[in-house]
């Protein structure tokens, strides 16, 4: 009896399971989407950091293709050979850790007063890598004193000018380089997750109905939704905000003003992508199938765990028609770099494009809604 009764519970769920087909794809096929986007970029290994240096004459020239030459595979980070104004650019799209500049007149330096300063440029976003900039570069400094001590003439020495920071600070942590990542990702998610299931209890209770045969206009009915979400939404950006300067006192170089006007823009996308989403679940734990699908692909391609830049090439192409993906870099250009809307407008302009278009999908999936 005990066994009869087991087995027939058990082959409900089973049925139950087999009927419910969105389960079943969940189940078996959202492991493969996630191990196939894991895969390349696990397998392709982040590039050590490079150190570029830009030389003004030939002396300097010479200098910087022997070390080149020399010390590139035991300095544990890659040097190459920049001119200081591709030095500079270079540093600006995140292509190189930092530039070592020759002054303009070493050579004369050298041979007049025997001595020169080379100044050290970094990405300052990072303090561990800025740290080993400064150790290898100390030791390419060492390696041409080394070069310039000459019986036949008085030696020469280098030194080093003041470490400059192209972005970052010196009071920079961790945390810092971080922050603008999980700001912008968790915001995101936490908005679209309370969203989507709100929007669906509003179905599971009957609300929905009456709305839609109501005057309200679909266009009305989200942007009327989207003004009542957005509230709630703001307010848990703004306190994310205060938390984050005056309890986790993370360094913002940009004006806060503007960080708070890129969240806003990514709440309105994140709030219309969970009314959006809510349409295609039959009720509140159906919510969570679409995280996979819609949230995952942006934490894993957006910056936060890998660098955009060393991922494989299709998924670097996937990484620009993602919202977070420009959500970060305008965050990060306003925390880190000390950037203002001169920058970042590209990238609003973007995530305004997204939340638009996940608003025209809000609407388009009210109309299917069943009276």
């Amino acid at each position: 009896m005990i066994y009869r009764r087991l087995t027939a519970l058990a082959t409900r769920i089973t049925q139950q399971f087999l009927r419910d087909r969105r389960t079943l794809a969940l189940l078996f096929l959202g492991p493969l989407f996630i191990l196939t986007l894991l895969t390349p970029i696990l397998s392709n290994s982040a590039p050590p950091a490079t150190l570029a240096l830009a030389p003004s004459d030939t002396l300097s020239a010479t200098f910087a293709q022997q070390l080149t030459s020399h010390l590139s595979s035991s300095v544990g980070i890659a040097l190459r050979i920049v001119t200081p104004a591709q030095g500079t650019r270079l540093l600006h799209s995140g292509d190189i850790a930092g530039v070592l500049i020759f002054p303009s007149d070493f050579a004369q330096q050298v041979q007049s007063a025997h001595r020169a300063t080379l100044q050290l440029q970094v990405d300052g976003s990072n303090p561990a890598i800025v740290k080993e900039l400064q150790g290898v570069t100390a030791l390419l400094v060492g390696e041409m004193n080394q070069a310039l001590l000459t019986p036949a003439s008085a030696p020469a020495q280098l030194t080093l000018a003041p470490l400059r920071y192209f972005t970052g600070g010196p009071n920079f942590t961790p945390t810092d380089a971080l922050a603008p990542y999980l700001i912008g990702f968790f915001g995101y998610f936490l908005i679209f997750l309370l969203t989507a299931v709100a929007f669906q209890r509003e179905r599971t209770l009957g609300t929905m109905v009456r709305l839609v045969v109501s005057p309200l206009r679909r266009t009305e009915l989200v942007l009327g939704y989207l003004i009542g979400f957005l509230r709630f939404a703001l307010a848990q950006a703004l306190v994310v905000l205060l938390y984050v300067l005056f309890v986790l006192q993370v360094h913002v170089r940009g004006n806060v003003g503007w960080l708070f006007v890129v969240l806003v823009v990514l709440t309105v996308g994140a709030v219309n992508l969970g009314i959006f989403t809510s349409a295609f679940a039959r009720n509140e734990t159906e919510i969570g199938q679409f995280i996979p699908l819609f949230i995952v692909p942006q934490l894993l391609l957006s910056g936060l765990l890998f660098p955009i830049k060393t991922l494989p090439v299709v998924l670097h192409q996937l990484a620009y028609l993602l919202p977070l993906t420009y959500a970060n870099f305008a965050l990060k250009d306003i925390m880190i770099n000390g950037n203002g809307i001169a920058t970042i407008w590209p990238d609003l302009l973007v995530l305004l494009g997204w939340a638009l278009l996940l608003a025209g999908a809000a609407a388009i999936t009210l109309r299917r809604e069943r009276i």
